[in-house]
């Protein structure tokens, strides 16, 4: 793909958007939920995904089991998007049981554990928060069959090696977001939401785009990455 001029560039504001990692005990350590995106969808087709998307206008209106005041506190202050951090956790929810039939109940169940904004130069982006949350007993996921063709429970190694083979397709901040749950494996699901729940304010990732002399995109790069200071993007 190429990369955006600088100046349309910087005129694509990222939406807001949610994203949940949900989680259940597996026989080798924790497992994770993965919804395969239609083929034809317009962002990140026939990839591996969190169940998840962007915030509608009416997300945080109606109420989600939690007082909004206690939500903004738990979450708004390490998430970084105060108040609004009602609409994201609502979407999250939201985007549980449209693309996986799965009611999480309350945003009691949520709990930040990353954001991640798309690059600076690509067409569509997105400000997302990426949640954990424990799945609901006695609930059987199945996709939409719209959005999502399939789903799967996957240990993060096992999906991490399949990528590698070339068999499950899985787009960067998938990629770094499975990494993060490699230290839990013998740990437990249990493990997983007890570090977010310790996590402090959280620091955006701004992956930046490397482009050849024609705009193309030839990588991306992540902040701790050496060359990603040379590189035009947004963020810290």
């Amino acid at each position: 793909m190429h990369a955006l001029e600088p100046a349309a560039a910087r005129a694509v504001v990222p939406r807001a958007a949610a994203t949940t990692l949900v989680l259940r005990e597996g026989a080798l350590g924790p497992e994770v939920l993965m919804v395969k995106r239609s083929p034809h969808a317009s962002f990140m087709p026939g990839a591996y995904v969190f169940p998840g998307g962007a915030v509608d206008a009416g997300d945080g209106r109606e109420a989600a089991g939690e007082p909004h005041d206690a939500l903004i506190a738990r979450l708004g202050r390490i998430a970084g998007v105060g108040e609004r951090i009602v609409a994201y956790a609502a979407a999250a929810l939201r985007e549980c049981r449209e693309e996986s039939h799965l009611d999480l109940g309350s945003t009691r169940e949520l709990h930040a554990w990353s954001r991640w904004v798309t690059p600076l130069g690509v067409p569509k982006r997105f400000d997302t928060v990426f949640f954990v949350a424990r799945a609901p007993a006695g609930q059987v996921p199945r996709p939409d069959e719209g959005e999502t063709t399939t789903l799967e429970w996957v240990a993060p190694r096992a999906a991490l090696d399949a990528r590698a083979a070339g068999a499950f397709q899985m787009e960067f901040a998938t990629v770094a977001t499975m990494r993060s749950l490699l230290p839990f494996a013998a740990r437990g699901v249990q493990a997983v939401l007890d570090h977010a729940i310790a996590l402090g304010p959280l620091r955006p990732v701004h992956p930046r785009l490397q482009l050849d002399a024609e705009r193309r995109v030839t990588g991306i790069l992540l902040p701790t990455e050496a060359g990603y200071d040379d590189l035009a993007g947004d963020g810290p």
